[in-house]
């Protein structure tokens, strides 16, 4: 364990980091989630959204420049969706940050389609000038139904809008999919429709996880009332394959999560049709039931 990863700091549990991610200190900013309405989400039950204390984040900064060393170069901001601060809150952490470790350039984190949105261009164009980068989005799907019905609070055109603004001011980012959202028997039209806004937006990496109700989400409650029904395994995986036979932007793939059944990552378009050719092999080698018991092991699965 490097010295990084033994920092003590303010940190709340969990937390949740995209690979890319995983090797950089973190530096928590704010706690909860601005939104805290998805129905597939559990992660900040009972935690209001608020910024952390100055006193707070400027000991945690204290605490990350006693082990920073030349190639501490990248902050990953922590907290349901840091980016929802406001532009100066966060130009204002960034100064504090590179006061105490002028090597960091970078800074990374949770981010929702609605915290771009609220962004103007100008105040993009300054987080990218500052270092905002690789920021992760949860964007989970481009079916409009699904969005609606799992209160994402944004649309498919809202994807591809804010996808272009960020590309604009010159930040890339990650999209997570959501495998499974849409329910049984539609995880073709999600499918689909998620690869139409995702390949419009042109995220420079997609992180597939496949949704696994636990018994403490609200879906829960609309799995016992009959308004959501989950599909079966090899119909999530069938899904995770017509969403990557219908990309069409230049993309890395990760389908590693520990919800994931069949694991696998590459290119697009470079590796597109050996992932489909994989998928093709291990989908009729599927065991229904073993694949569900692993997920309901996993994570106490509600269905």
């Amino acid at each position: 364990m490097s010295a990084q990863q033994n920092i003590k700091s303010h940190i709340s549990s969990p937390q949740h980091r995209p690979p890319h991610d995983l090797g950089c200190p973190m530096l928590q900013v704010v706690t909860g989630c601005s939104h805290g309405k998805c129905h597939f989400c559990d992660i900040f039950n009972g935690v209001p959204f608020a910024a952390s204390p100055e006193e707070e984040v400027k000991a945690d900064i204290e605490e990350i420049a006693r082990t920073a060393t030349a190639l501490t170069r990248r902050i990953y901001l922590t907290g349901g969706n840091p980016f929802a601060l406001p532009t100066h809150r966060l130009i204002e952490i960034f100064d504090m940050v590179e006061e105490r470790i002028p090597t960091v350039n970078s800074y990374g984190g949770f981010c929702r389609i609605v915290d771009v949105a609220n962004k103007s261009d100008e105040e993009l164009a300054l987080l990218a000038s500052r270092g905002v980068n690789r920021i992760t989005i949860g964007a989970e799907s481009g079916f409009d139904e699904a969005l609606e019905f799992m209160e994402k609070g944004h649309t498919a055109a809202d994807i591809v809008e804010q996808g272009r603004r960020l590309h604009e001011a010159g930040i890339d980012f990650t999209f997570f999919y959501l495998a499974g959202m849409a329910g049984a028997g539609r995880g073709e039209e999600n499918a689909i429709a998620s690869a139409r806004a995702f390949s419009a937006a042109n995220p420079s990496d997609i992180l597939i996880v496949t949704l696994t109700p636990t018994q403490t989400w609200p879906l829960a409650r609309d799995i016992a009332a009959g308004t959501w029904a989950a599909p079966t395994e090899g119909e999530m995986a069938r899904e995770i394959r017509t969403f990557i036979e219908h990309l069409t932007c230049t993309c890395h793939v990760n389908c590693a999560h520990d919800t994931d059944v069949l694991r696998f990552e590459g290119m697009v378009p470079e590796a597109q049709g050996l992932m489909l050719e994989l998928l093709d092999n291990l989908i009729p080698k599927m065991n229904e039931g073993a694949a569900r018991r692993m997920r309901e092991m996993l994570h106490k699965a509600s269905f």
